[in-house]
């Protein structure tokens, strides 16, 4: 397959005079374009052509859940590759640790790289050892602190296991970071009242991410005389961590988008958090976990509570919302939902750029990013697929 008359996101900036020629399910050269091309050629008339988005923290689409298991999981990818959405880490709300455990054995037996569906990279424990004052969309009655036996059980599926958030503050936290760590899972700090000394250890345990900044984050607090920064303040102030937000246009708003890309700068993923009720009607309802939420205008909402309940945007929207609204530069952008995400999960290289020898997974956007067109894995996924 040749991808010709495309703008091109190279590692080095948009060029208009490459094609990307595709074998094997890899892109196997960025030769100059030409008009001399022989079969297989497919002409994108002028779109922006992107390295395939890499969400890493998604928990469903369009009614469908993983956290219902895995029965839902590729009606859920194959949703998310219509929105250019080519890589996964699926996400699963808090519940008992014995329930996870199973779905987690469940979700090994899934084909990762079913056809015509985004690949499942992996899985994304959000919880259950959070801080309940800070649980938003969370089940408080399942929060816990982790014990050895609970993190012995999850380990037992490190196969598909590859992300954890946890509070670092809670008893046993900072020992359980060590051994998922050195397990190679990435530990990540959120739905948290953690501070500075609590960050710090679990950063020294093996924790490098931080999930959704200023959603589930303690902040600054006063101790007498004294400022004490929270979670979110040491989150911003560190100079190694990468860090997710969620850039739907609801969950932060402009000035603190911009904080965070002022101080995570390059270490910036943009994720969706995106729920069954992304692409649902507003006023349809949800389940996150054993929690009931209801599509808003553009978010989700716990339905009783004063708290989001996820979000019902896809990265493309996230991306326009950016770019157009913000002003955020295209390649800046795209880099915070592909290359960075992808290095989070180790993947540098094979995942989220467009570079000779890199998997063939591609996003193909009209103006605005509204998607056309999806190579998933070197299949063509035409304009007739995404719309259908």
């Amino acid at each position: 397959m040749i991808l010709t008359g495309g703008r091109v996101l190279l590692p080095d900036g948009i060029r208009d005079d490459v094609d990307v020629v595709i074998t094997d399910g890899r892109i196997a050269s960025l030769p100059p374009h030409t008009s001399d091309h022989a079969d297989g050629v497919i002409d994108l008339g002028g779109r922006l052509v992107t390295a395939g988005l890499v969400d890493l923290h998604v928990h469903g689409f369009a009614g469908a859940c993983f956290d219902a298991g895995s029965g839902q999981a590729a009606e859920v990818l194959r949703g998310l590759a219509r929105q250019g959405v080519t890589s996964v880490q699926a996400s699963l709300v808090s519940a008992s640790v014995e329930r996870l455990a199973e779905l987690l054995a469940a979700f090994a037996a899934v084909d990762r790289t079913a056809e015509g569906g985004a690949e499942l990279l992996g899985l994304h424990l959000e919880g259950p050892f959070l801080a309940p004052a800070q649980c938003g969309a969370h089940d408080p009655a399942v929060l816990r602190p982790p014990t050895l036996a609970d993190i012995d059980l999850l380990l037992r599926h490190r196969d598909v296991l590859s992300m954890i958030t946890l509070a670092p503050e809670l008893p046993g936290a900072v020992e359980a970071t060590g051994l998922l760590a050195g397990a190679g899972v990435v530990v990540a700090a959120g739905h948290s009242d953690a501070r500075g000394d609590d960050l710090s250890a679990a950063v020294e345990a093996g924790l490098t991410h931080i999930t959704h900044l200023w959603s589930g984050q303690s902040g600054t607090v006063r101790r007498g005389p004294w400022r004490v920064p929270g979670l979110l303040e040491e989150s911003l102030a560190a100079d190694h961590l990468t860090a997710e937000v969620i850039a739907d246009g609801r969950h932060l708003p402009p000035a603190l988008l911009e904080i965070a890309r002022r101080c995570v700068g390059e270490r910036l993923c943009v994720v969706s958090d995106g729920t069954p009720g992304t692409g649902l009607p507003r006023g349809s309802r949800y389940r996150l976990g054993t929690v009931t939420c209801e599509v808003g205008d553009g978010v989700g909402l716990v339905v009783g509570a004063d708290a989001f309940g996820g979000s019902t945007s896809a990265l493309p929207d996230m991306l326009r919302h950016l770019t157009g609204d913000l002003g955020w530069p295209v390649p800046e952008a795209v880099a915070a939902a592909t290359s960075t995400p992808a290095r989070v999960l180790g993947l540098t290289g094979r995942k989220g750029t467009i570079e000779v020898g890199a998997d063939a997974d591609l996003a193909v956007f009209d103006e605005g990013f509204h998607p056309w067109a999806t190579v998933l894995r070197g299949r063509w996924l035409g304009p007739e697929e995404i719309s259908a």
